[in-house]
């Protein structure tokens, strides 16, 4: 056998390995119901990274913050490295206020992998988000070598571990897309912006299941005046 086959060979072992079903481990509910219907076991994988991908603006980082504050009120302390310095901290002050630890780490360019490094070392949260979506200096993708690591750090400290990066191996995989806003029949006036929202869900390779997501700071929109909204990033 060739060195280049043999190389070849022993990736696809370890991309075995890493990713495994989540099926097989346990599984933590977000504590959206949709959701974890969606997903195998019933929530996110435990020892295992899951991969969470979508355009901007599409409400994956709304889905993200219902599903951390879920995981937070079952007891989970959270980690979140913010790499390109985007959260919106009065959206997130509930999960200061009671509770197990939340921490939001901001760490210098290039710093965010070596940031999730220790933190998965730490022992010391059951969850960590990786969230590079935006930071100018993050690769589109994590190197195979990166994803391995995490994985591994992750199975070692028993913590959920979600990243907003492509990555070559994963437990899980999730993409989302904006869904159709559909006109409220309650609302007797328009336009304006819901206090839901769709998002369509890609579990794997599997279709995309649309479900409605609880906007934070749902905000009016009347004729002739645009209230300027806030997402992840405060005022725009």
């Amino acid at each position: 056998m060739s060195r280049l086959a043999a190389l070849r060979e022993l990736e696809l072992r370890i991309e075995d390995v890493t990713s495994r079903p989540a099926s097989v481990v346990e599984a933590v509910s977000t504590g959206i119901d949709s959701l974890d219907a969606l997903l195998p076991g019933g929530g996110l994988p435990r020892g295992r990274a899951t991969e969470w991908l979508g355009p901007r603006s599409c409400g994956k980082m709304a889905l993200l913050h219902r599903a951390l504050c879920g995981l937070h009120a079952l007891g989970e302390p959270v980690a979140v490295v913010d790499a390109a310095r985007t959260l919106f901290a009065p959206d997130w002050m509930e999960l200061l206020e009671s509770g197990p630890a939340f921490w939001v780490v901001r760490p210098p360019p290039g710093e965010a992998v070596w940031c999730a490094d220790i933190l998965l070392r730490s022992g010391a949260f059951g969850t960590v988000v990786l969230d590079t979506a935006g930071a100018v200096s993050a690769p589109r993708g994590v190197r195979r070598s990166v994803g391995v690591r995490l994985q591994r750090l992750a199975e070692e400290a028993g913590a959920v571990l979600v990243m907003a990066a492509e990555l070559p191996v994963a437990g899980l995989r999730l993409r989302f897309r904006p869904g159709r806003i559909r006109p409220d029949l309650d609302v007797p006036f328009g336009p304006f912006i819901p206090p839901t929202r769709p998002v369509r869900v890609r579990v794997g390779k599997g279709g995309w299941v649309e479900i409605l997501v609880a906007c934070p700071l749902p905000l009016a929109w009347n004729p002739g005046f645009r209230e300027l909204g806030r997402d992840r990033k405060g005022r725009r």
